[in-house]
């Protein structure tokens, strides 16, 4: 191989595929593409390695383009495990308090969240990102002896 699994995933990436999807097509954690594409890792394990170059081979080699997947499912892959500092920049914030003023939460709250960490999944993020509200559901706490109760006829 002439080239470096950096070279190898970035070229991945150029074809719309994230460190997610190249982990989930390869059968590894996206954390592990991550520092094959930074360099903190050099090698993956070898069926990660045939894996990746058959990817590579299959969207980047032959000029395959990835097939588009349903909006619904890019969405949940990409939108829900953005990271703060992802989710300013797509929005083009500079601070946490922008980002804070926009979701209405406390700026101490926004502070407090990683700038590489996913962000947690709240009502107002999500809105933000899109995505509908689920309506709440009712419900019942359930008799856990209901189906132990008999009618007692009494003389």
């Amino acid at each position: 191989m002439d080239k470096s699994w950096a070279e190898v995933i970035s070229e991945l990436q150029i074809k719309g595929m994230t460190y997610a999807l190249i982990g989930e097509a390869v059968g590894c954690a996206a954390s592990t593409i991550g520092d094959l594409a930074s360099g903190r890792s050099q090698s993956p394990r070898a069926a990660a390695a045939f894996a990746l170059l058959k990817l590579h081979s299959e969207r980047v080699g032959n000029g395959a383009t990835m097939s588009a997947p349903p909006v619904a499912q890019i969405r949940q892959l990409v939108d829900s495990r953005i990271s703060k500092r992802a989710l300013r920049q797509k929005f083009g914030f500079r601070t946490d308090a922008h980002l804070a003023k926009v979701l209405g939460l406390p700026v101490e709250q926004v502070e407090g969240w990683g700038e590489t960490d996913i962000i947690p999944a709240l009502p107002q993020v999500m809105k933000l990102l899109g995505h509908e509200e689920q309506p709440a559901q009712q419900h019942r706490p359930q008799d856990p002896d209901a189906g132990r109760i008999v009618t007692l006829e009494v003389a």
